[in-house]
């Protein structure tokens, strides 16, 4: 049904150590068929992750779940996902994110192409590159990442200063 449907429908806890702390990522369907399960996964969490199709922007389903973390005071980090197929502008993905959910963003990662013309991400807080290889089933794999000196413009930030954050969408 999933792979039918294009949406998760189960749950799924992925449990690692990160700098001495034990992170136990929850992650829920988004879709509103399954939005009980999410609400309940919201309610023992300590921060959200707002997913965001590149393409769809945000969603009915993504708004509520923002408005379920705003009530219970949650940390929330949104990703753009899905840049490697058609879709929208990021400027105007992290404006519709400021401007709808009142959040004040900044791209963490700006993405080197996009659709079938997406490379990988540029890493602005480590200067890195990361490119991507497509493999089988047309995904896309991240070779290891590349330092790389760029001085002046080219390191600027996107003309209006951003910042990206997620959570289940």
């Amino acid at each position: 049904m999933e792979q039918q449907r294009g949406i998760s429908i189960t749950s799924t806890v992925l449990q690692f150590t990160y700098q001495d702390c034990q992170i136990n990522l929850l992650d829920t369907p988004g879709h509103q068929d399954f939005s009980e399960d999410t609400y309940r996964t919201l309610a023992a969490a300590d921060n959200a992750v707002m997913l965001v199709d590149a393409a769809k922007g945000l969603e009915p389903q993504t708004r509520k779940l923002f408005e379920v973390c705003q009530l219970r005071s949650l940390p929330i980090f949104t990703f753009i996902n899905k840049l490697d197929r058609p879709g929208r502008d990021p400027l105007a993905l992290m404006d519709e994110i400021e401007q709808e959910l009142k959040l004040q963003t900044y791209a963490v990662n700006w993405p080197i192409g996009m659709g079938d013309r997406f490379q990988g991400v540029f890493d602005r807080r480590s200067r890195q590159v990361h490119l991507f290889q497509r493999s089988e089933h047309g995904k896309r794999e991240a070779n290891l990442p590349t330092r790389i000196g760029i001085r002046g413009s080219a390191l600027r930030s996107p003309p209006r200063s951003r910042s990206v954050s997620s959570t289940p969408g």
